[in-house]
């Protein structure tokens, strides 16, 4: 049994396995140059852990490093969730939740979670499944304990199983999971009549077929013009606690060509983007970006998705739609899918895990109410 191998330099792309492969081309410029100059709201150290071949991403907070609910527990569970409970519409609902994620706030400070180390963390919203046996995560925990002493740990994209597994196998990890959100995962049904939704984004998808394709960085002015159509939906719309990519970012984006991006044209100019890639079997929804208001008036949305389901049906893939608008995905055909993190703080001082416990509980219970009220 090899030990397990902590990795501070980026792997040749031919290296290894498919999982160091994939590190290499997602995470590997993040190890070389850290993240700040592809997400600026972020300031963080990212290794590799190499455990039996299997190949995860590390990143490092060390406390005051991020203002992204990505790489922030504080802000991700606390603040983010306090934005997004605030745009719920029943006021009664609203404001208990509110009172209640208020209430936490008080008593948890950011400087308690948010020393941290991510692990199978790709840094995008949705990532490859976490993989290891419950043996390798206890593995993995021991050596991330020797390196990190004064950090807690996180896991990302565990199910219900792993978590179940680890506790009863493997107690000495001391891994305890949280609800962490609702996913939704689409396959298609040979055979089965997709729902009315599903039929009428696809005729949607058919009127914008003439304008749709698979962009190149070598179009002029398209990397300016998706930073301009991410900022407008993430955060414009939505939070100044979403990742601020920069303009490095999509031109790795296209340098690597892992992640497919798609556009829509209207009236002869980009008004919609998405991107995805293939991992762990699955086809993977990822960055958005688009015009509002053109987007609601042309239903760039609906047929933007309905290419990522005709991509995944073609490749014979799943496709993971990540969080978010769930009465809409359930609406055409997804099924939805509790993401938990696998948590690991045992050996922090008492006021650390003190606030790790109290979360974890609070969460387990309201984190489901939270996402059922706000329909995501």
């Amino acid at each position: 049994m090899a030990p397990v191998r902590l990795i501070e330099h980026a792997l040749p792309s031919t290296e290894g396995s498919d999982s160091a492969r994939l590190a290499s081309k997602l995470v590997g410029h993040y190890v070389e140059r850290g993240t700040t100059p592809f997400i600026g709201n972020t300031r963080h150290r990212v290794l590799l852990a190499d455990v039996d071949g299997e190949v995860t991403p590390l990143i490092v907070n060390d406390g005051a490093d991020s203002d992204c609910y990505l790489t922030s527990p504080f802000i991700n569970y606390i603040t983010y969730a306090e934005e997004f409970v605030d745009s719920v519409k029943e006021p009664g609902t609203r404001r208990a939740l509110l009172a209640f994620i208020r209430a936490v706030r008080a008593v948890i400070r950011p400087g308690h979670l948010d020393r941290v180390v991510y692990v199978n963390h790709w840094m995008v919203a949705t990532g490859p499944a976490l993989r290891f046996t419950p043996e390798q995560l206890e593995r993995l925990t021991q050596a991330l304990r020797e390196r990190f002493p004064k950090h807690a740990f996180v896991f990302k994209r565990a199910t219900a199983e792993t978590a179940e597994a680890v506790t009863r196998e493997r107690p000495g990890a001391a891994l305890h999971a949280i609800f962490n959100r609702q996913m939704y995962v689409w396959r298609h049904e040979e055979g089965k009549k997709p729902p009315r939704e599903f039929r009428q984004d696809r005729n949607l998808l058919n009127q914008h077929r003439a304008n749709l394709r698979r962009l190149t960085a070598a179009e002029p002015g398209v990397i300016d013009r998706l930073r301009e159509l991410y900022r407008a939906l993430y955060i414009d719309k939505y939070s100044d606690h979403n990742a601020f990519f920069t303009e490095a970012w999509f031109e790795e984006v296209f340098r690597q060509g892992l992640l497919e991006v798609y556009g829509i044209e209207v009236e002869g100019r980009l008004a919609y983007f998405v991107t995805c890639f293939v991992a762990g079997g699955e086809l993977i929804g990822s960055v958005v970006g688009h015009d509002p208001v053109l987007s609601r008036k042309h239903g760039l949305y609906r047929a933007g998705m309905s290419h990522l389901m005709q991509l995944a049906e073609q490749r014979g893939l799943p496709l993971n739609l990540s969080s978010g608008s769930g009465q809409f995905k359930q609406k055409r055909g997804a099924t939805p899918l509790t993401e938990y993190e696998l948590l690991c703080f045992s050996h922090l001082p008492w006021r650390a895990r003190l606030s790790w416990s109290l979360l974890r509980r609070i969460y387990n219970v309201v984190g489901p109410r939270v996402f059922s009220a706000l329909s995501i």
